[in-house]
């Protein structure tokens, strides 16, 4: 991931998520001063403040944090800022470990600058339920390292967010987290969502798609995006369960699965720490420990809500074909394409699939479940001069309208 996106995903995200380590105070409480190390290292840059203060009852109010990281070569700089950070009812849950009962963030800014990047996000309210942090000890083991540069807060919720680059203006309604686990070990479910990404068709004329959404009906895009999961934990090792949904309003939506397990947190803390630099994770060091990861299934689901009766037609025209010939010649076209694949039975299921999806279009999905137990190394060494025995191995699916 490079320092771009890196930020652009900063700036989606929930002010709560931002916050911590972006300021220091000369003698915080110990959780304040856990939470800003915590995520001052992540960030690699020292915040300020105007004004710490903290009550009677122990609530801590932070005021008018700053956060400036200059601009390296060609990864863009970001200047960060919140009005006011306040913390309600921190409570000791053992050594080294706080849990902050409540937390709600003011008049948040981002603004990432350099090269040729220019986006400034603004959120004016933000909050937190249940937020834990853990010390980071001076020997951490690599469950600590996790459970410290992780993010673990029952609910988190911001909105509404705008994003601004080039003149132009991307509007979100609100942004929302939730989990539900182990505050000890991380374990748990979770969700998220964003909710009505807003963009414009001035936008999506910069990025060169308003023509084709124009022809298709469309003046402007409206997103949701949304997200669950599992982690589960097993002594140093990690399985994780995840699905994520984007939906085009009246277009339709695309989601993708997974489930894998047996990852090792050495490893998995290495190659998140990497994203977080905006660096490339060297598989060469990791790839011996991630070759036992264990490959539970995946799939890829599209679901239609009009854009297929929309675009067929266009595709048909610009073939010079009307639409029924087109679509006709769909099924017989990829029957020829996966006789390829040496493998009767997935060829005859996905053609048919294919031709009751064109025939009534509901939703598609493509989905790997492999019948017996499949590592990252067994998945490698697939025979490719035997893609029919590969595709029996992986319990590759193609299903219709389910």
């Amino acid at each position: 991931m490079s320092m771009v996106h890196k930020y652009f995903t900063i700036a989606c995200l929930p002010a709560a998520l931002l916050v911590p380590g972006l300021a220091w105070a000369d003698e915080p409480p110990p959780a304040v001063q856990a939470l800003l190390a915590n995520l001052e290292r992540q960030v690699a840059a020292k915040p300020s403040y105007e004004a710490l203060s903290v009550d009677g009852a122990g609530n801590v109010t932070i005021t008018n944090l700053t956060l400036t990281l200059l601009p390296s070569g060609e990864n863009p700089g970001f200047t960060f800022k919140t009005g006011e950070m306040a913390l309600s009812d921190i409570a000791e849950q053992g050594a080294g470990f706080w849990e902050v009962g409540a937390a709600r963030f003011t008049n948040t800014a981002l603004e990432i600058n350099g090269g040729d990047v220019a986006i400034s996000v603004s959120v004016p309210n933000s909050s937190a339920e249940g937020w834990f942090i853990r010390e980071l000890s001076a020997n951490p083991s690599p469950q600590e390292k996790l459970m410290s540069a992780g993010t673990f807060a029952r609910k988190m919720a911001g909105g509404p967010v705008n994003i601004t680059s080039n003149g132009q203006t991307v509007n979100i309604d609100s942004l929302e987290t939730t989990w539900d686990g182990d505050p000890a070990t991380g374990a748990g479910t979770f969700t998220s969502k964003i909710s009505n990404v807003a963009i414009p068709e001035s936008v999506l004329t910069l990025m060169g798609e308003g023509g084709m959404l124009r022809q298709l009906g469309y003046s402007a895009l409206n997103l949701d995006l949304a997200s669950n999961g599992a982690l589960s934990v097993n002594g140093d090792k990690l399985g994780y369960d995840f699905g994520f949904t984007v939906t085009a309003r009246d277009m339709g939506s695309l989601g993708i699965k997974g489930a894998v397990a047996d990852i090792p947190v050495d490893a998995y803390n290495a190659l998140m720490q990497a994203q977080q630099d905006g660096e490339t994770a060297d598989l060469d060091v990791y790839g011996p420990e991630l070759a036992g990861v264990v490959i539970n299934g995946a799939a890829l689901r599209f679901e239609d809500a009009s854009i297929l009766g929309k675009l067929l037609p266009l595709i048909a025209a610009s073939q010079g074909m009307d639409e029924k010939t087109m679509v006709a010649s769909i099924p017989p076209t990829l029957q020829l394409m996966l006789v390829q694949m040496q493998n009767e039975a997935f060829t005859a299921q996905a053609v048919e699939a294919v031709t009751r999806f064109l025939a009534d279009p509901k939703s598609i999905t493509i989905s790997l479940k492999p019948p017996e137990r499949l590592t990252v190394s067994d998945f490698t060494a697939l025979d490719q001069t035997k893609p029919g025995e590969a595709i029996s191995r992986l319990g590759l699916t193609v299903t219709a309208n389910d």
